[in-house]
């Protein structure tokens, strides 16, 4: 209860400010992190009751994978792993309210490297199967989970199509019209 109150004083203070300075603050930058092992999602579930996945602000002089990294570890205990390539996308989100802010969130995909599940202050850290996940998600994560299985099936077909290749080229080095390079004797 306090947390939101707090979310939604500093959405106001942060519009005020924004707009004695005619519009001038830029969106603050926010990440979300995607974890999918054994078929199974890392989720938060807020105080009132919906999942989402691991988010929240970066930090000044913060880089995205960094904050992603640490919003996650202190929301669910967990240690990730983060590649610059496991950038899924990126959203801009415009406040439409005093209290809602403007921000440019990206999503990140990562792997558990450590830690303990545990719950924050933010709620209660769960591992749930895509079906049970969906009946609870809230309906900005629903996007994200679209975006994210897009982008796992894109990374699927890449990598199918580089051990494709990488088999022709071995195929090809067995090949009996090739000739071996000519080698004279000293």
């Amino acid at each position: 209860m306090f947390y939101r109150l707090l979310k939604h004083l500093v959405g106001i203070c942060f519009n005020l400010l924004n707009f004695a300075l005619a519009g001038n603050l830029p969106p603050l930058g926010c990440v979300t992190v995607i974890v999918e092992e054994q078929g199974r999602y890392l989720l938060i579930k807020r105080p009132h009751g919906k999942l989402s996945f691991p988010s929240g602000f970066i930090r000044w002089r913060e880089m995205p994978i960094q904050a992603a990294k640490r919003e996650c570890f202190e929301e669910t205990g967990l240690r990730l792993q983060i590649e610059p390539e496991d950038l899924i996308t990126c959203y801009a989100h415009i406040g439409q309210h005093i209290d809602t802010l403007s921000t440019l969130t990206l999503v990140y995909g990562g792997k558990v490297t450590g830690g303990r599940l545990r719950g924050s202050i933010e709620g209660q850290a769960y591992w749930l199967e895509e079906q049970e996940m969906r009946k609870g998600l809230e309906r900005r994560s629903e996007y994200l989970l679209v975006d994210y299985l897009q982008f796992r099936a894109r990374r699927a077909a890449m990598h199918d199509s580089a051990e494709n290749s990488h088999e022709s080229a071995k195929e090809g080095l067995h090949d009996s019209n090739i000739e071996s390079p000519v080698r004279r004797e000293g």
